[in-house]
């Protein structure tokens, strides 16, 4: 009977079965790569844990802020843990941020700046590092980032992928991400190549969508246009971080937090449903003046669904305020602007946007006069909920389109660290904007 994985293992190495035999029995069947993917994975366990603990004590507890700031480009708050954007930023403060000796930082001692954590890390302790993990790291601070388009996915074993922005395709292996991913993806994150194979050292955990490459495009022509510059050089996606980290931020914002449609009416009118009340003195009098807004229909049709007391006086009535015609529709005879009910002391109209408001506003104190009493526009709760959640959406998108690095904006000072990079970064658009 074929022992289990926890059991101790029969050749009587004193090891479980899962840690002697039964790996050796696995990797009979797996390829040299495999094998190599198993090596460095079992090399790096538990290394991130490690790693933000060595940031901790060596840079300081404020450095973490520090290099979120410079992450987000300067328009970030203090770094949240439970951020989604982690998965990326920690490999990136590790294997690429560095405390700016130009500018001011939290981080007082001298010899780290201009330093990557991972390289203080294996000088300080690389000595006692697995030799495999040591040239995995030394890997990873070489290994940029960028955008990679899955073109093909083998699910639970690897994919293949093209980094849309110097054009170079290789195959990377990765059991557990490549499960949920699929041809056509646009992932963000570093491929780190070690011991002939590709691992995936950093992932977005938010695949972009297939349009978002036009986008990523158009930052590749800008990268091909500059002066100088060869579009696969090493160098090439160490020099460009800022635009491509500024980017995938802007794009990212609209998958996890995408922005609202726009629905307007057939007027072209922002929909904003409300109501607007006005205080009367008869409905006898308010139809008479009104009456004239429900294009289409005889006074006879409006009144037949009238409600009347005994004495036959007007209490309630219903009806719809058109207009001839409609903008967006040409074979429409007419459009729906309101609904009013008219009542024995009240007048109300139902509408959907701002400018019907103002609208009716006008008309009912043209034609009533001292008659009608306005007493104010009112929001449903629903539609009040959707407003506020539009004037979010709003300020959401504004503060996107500030960090932009495609489109065309003004500069802003620089607020936080970036030194040198920041001020690279200023010159490059300068010069952009000039052309």
């Amino acid at each position: 009977m074929k022992p289990g994985r926890n059991d101790a293992c029969p050749c009587g190495s004193g090891k479980k079965y899962k840690h002697c035999c039964s790996a050796a029995e696995w990797q009979g069947h797996e390829s040299p790569a495999e094998v190599t993917w198993r090596r460095v994975r079992r090399a790096t366990e538990g290394f991130p844990s490690r790693m933000a603990r060595f940031v901790a004590e060596v840079y300081g507890a404020e450095a973490v802020d520090e290099a979120w700031a410079a992450f987000t480009v300067w328009e970030g708050d203090e770094f949240d843990p439970e951020s989604p954007l982690g998965a990326v930023f920690l490999p990136w403060m590790y294997h690429c941020w560095a405390p700016d000796p130009l500018e001011e930082t939290c981080v007082a001692d001298t010899s780290l700046h201009g330093r990557p954590p991972t390289s203080v890390f294996l000088a300080r302790r690389g000595a006692r590092l697995d030799p495999l993990h040591r040239r995995y790291l030394e890997a990873c601070l070489g290994a940029p980032f960028s955008f990679h388009e899955i073109r093909r996915c083998d699910a639970g074993h690897g994919f293949r992928a093209r980094d849309v922005i110097t054009g170079e395709e290789r195959e990377v292996l990765e059991r557990s991400a490549s499960a949920m991913m699929q041809a056509g993806d646009i992932l963000f994150g570093q491929l780190v190549p070690i011991e002939g194979i590709v691992l995936l050292e950093a992932c977005s955990p938010f695949p972009l969508r297939p349009a978002d490459k036009i986008t990523i495009v158009e930052l590749r022509k800008r990268i091909a246009s500059a002066p100088s510059r060869d579009l696969f050089a090493q160098d090439l996606l160490h020099a460009w971080n800022i635009e491509l980290r500024e980017l995938y931020l802007n794009l990212v914002a609209e998958v996890v937090d995408p922005t609202p449609p726009v629905i307007n009416n057939t007027d072209g009118e922002f929909i904003l449903p409300q109501r607007v009340v006005f205080d009367i003195d008869g409905a006898e009098s308010a139809f008479a003046a009104l009456k004239h807004l429900a294009l289409g229909e005889t006074e006879e049709d409006v009144l037949r669904d009238a409600e009347r007391d005994e004495d036959g006086t007007l209490v309630c009535l219903r009806f719809d305020w058109r207009k001839a015609g409609n903008r967006l529709h040409a074979s429409w005879d007419n459009t729906v602007l309101g609904h009013l009910e008219i009542t024995r002391d009240r007048l109300v109209a139902d509408v959907n946007s701002a400018e019907r408001a103002d609208a009716f506003r006008k008309i009912v104190e043209d034609t009533l006069g001292g008659c009608a009493r306005y007493r104010g526009s009112e929001l449903p709760t629903a539609a009040g909920s959707a407003a506020a959640a539009d004037a979010a959406g709003d300020e959401g998108r504004c503060r996107r389109f500030r960090r932009s690095a495609i489109a065309g904006r003004s500069m802003r000072s620089r607020t936080r660290t970036g030194g040198r990079e920041w001020r690279r970064y200023c010159g490059r658009w300068s010069a952009t904007l000039v052309a």
